[in-house]
């Protein structure tokens, strides 16, 4: 007998039921979802900014040394380099039919 309850409350349990309030549910969710979501957007938004800023320090403390090393190259042996590594690029591209798009 005991048992019969038991299945009979968990019957009751696992039955659905229509709530009445289920639209005060639904904007209960929904509304919790888009201040997540608005929440997430902000940390992106301060971490991006944080990374922005610590990129431009980078370079801003590089640029004396890259100047430096770009200039004290010959011009006409680095265009021929870029030159030859973007068709070494373009040609490997080409060769190998590669699809570069980004979804997967």
């Amino acid at each position: 007998m005991p048992d019969q309850i038991k299945e009979l409350d968990f019957e009751q349990l696992l039955q659905y039921s229509a709530a009445s309030d289920s639209d005060e549910f639904v904007a209960n969710v929904m509304h919790s979802v888009q201040r997540e979501r608005r929440t997430r957007q902000l940390i992106l938004f301060i971490f991006g900014l944080v990374g922005a800023a610590f990129g431009v320090l980078g370079a801003f403390m590089l640029s004396d040394s890259i100047t430096r090393l770009f200039t004290s190259l010959p011009i006409t042996g680095t265009m021929q380099a870029a030159l030859l590594i973007s068709a070494a690029v373009a040609f490997y591209i080409w060769f190998m039919n590669d699809d570069l798009s980004l979804t997967g």
